[in-house]
């Protein structure tokens, strides 16, 4: 029996080495882009002033400053050094003008459609963007700027990749975001959908269903059955979760169920947090927004890699 165990863990071991060494290859691309110089010189428009510097340029630079935390000045000189050392024609930008254009990147989500059912976990956490912490800013009652924002996640519970994304201020509830996550998430075959009670709401459950997917929501502990003007029970999910918690229990209803699959929806939170930090470097809200959509690129980038590694195992 050990020594079955003990060659699992090898196994899981080797496995692990192929990630990371995936994973420095891809570090490695984004920090050595192939033909990084044909990149960078923006094509000819007709509308607006001329651009010297491409977007997808830009991009790139973004991308460092996200992955290795430099600032806008750091980029300029990156920038100056790729043009001197290919002797581009092309006029270098300044570090001001870098970060107007970053604002400006159109920086969405997209996801691929597959055939295959996909079951989705949905939840929220935090990410801080200055002060020394919300207990100090209590106790001192200090009128300040808000301390961080919320980032609402949907993720596949199979490959670990998040599907959609929302990004608000700290005084908006977790329910009011999940309808607008589910309308992006509309094409991608999704069945079932795991969250916490904090969407035990109609307005989350009709937005489940209207995608054509099964909720997976706790109902709160003073629930109440749902019933017609004449009395009759409704038939919903939510009355169907009520008796049967009420008949065996909410360990049994989570059990049967699989409502464990929803903590998979905070292992990409911890991997969000981890990898880059729990702080924002940006102050707007603007570019705060840029910043969590860039490390989310990247995590969901990540995630094919560990992906293509595990399918070639």
């Amino acid at each position: 029996m050990s020594h079955d165990k003990s060659k699992k863990n090898i196994q899981n071991y080797a496995l692990t080495n192929r990630f990371y060494t995936a994973q420095g290859k891809f570090l490695f691309n984004v920090w050595f882009p192939p033909l990084a110089s044909k990149n960078l010189i923006a094509k000819p428009s007709k509308r607006g002033r001329p651009k010297t510097i491409s977007d997808e340029f830009i991009r790139y630079l973004f991308r460092l400053k996200v992955l290795f935390s430099f600032g806008y000045r750091q980029l300029e000189g990156i920038l100056k050094c790729v043009i001197s050392k290919y002797n581009l024609d092309a006029k270098p930008i300044s570090f001001t003008q870098i970060y107007r254009r970053v604002k400006k990147l159109k920086l969405n989500i997209k996801s691929k459609k597959r055939t295959k059912e996909r079951s989705v976990a949905i939840d929220s956490t935090g990410l801080k963007t200055k002060g020394q912490g919300e207990w100090l800013r209590k106790k001192y009652l200090e009128k300040q700027r808000s301390s961080w924002i919320k980032v609402h996640l949907a993720v596949d519970d199979k490959t670990g990749e998040i599907l959609s994304v929302e990004i608000t201020t700290e005084r908006k509830t977790d329910a009011s975001q999940l309808p607008k996550m589910m309308k992006k998430m509309k094409s991608l075959n999704i069945r079932q959908v795991y969250a916490d009670g904090a969407y035990d709401q109609i307005k989350c459950r009709e937005a489940i269903c209207k995608a054509g997917a099964v909720p997976f929501i706790p109902p709160r502990k003073n629930a109440r059955l749902k019933k017609g003007k004449d009395g009759e029970l409704v038939d919903s999910y939510r009355n169907d979760d009520i008796l049967y918690i009420w008949e065996l229990g909410a360990t049994a209803w989570k059990q049967d169920l699989g409502y464990h699959r929803r903590n998979l929806s905070e292992t990409a939170m911890m991997r969000l947090k981890h990898f880059f930090s729990e702080r924002l470097s940006s102050l707007s809200f603007k570019m705060q927004k840029q910043e969590v959509l860039m490390r989310i690129q990247i995590l969901n980038e990540l995630n094919a890699v560990k992906l293509e590694v595990v399918t070639n195992q």
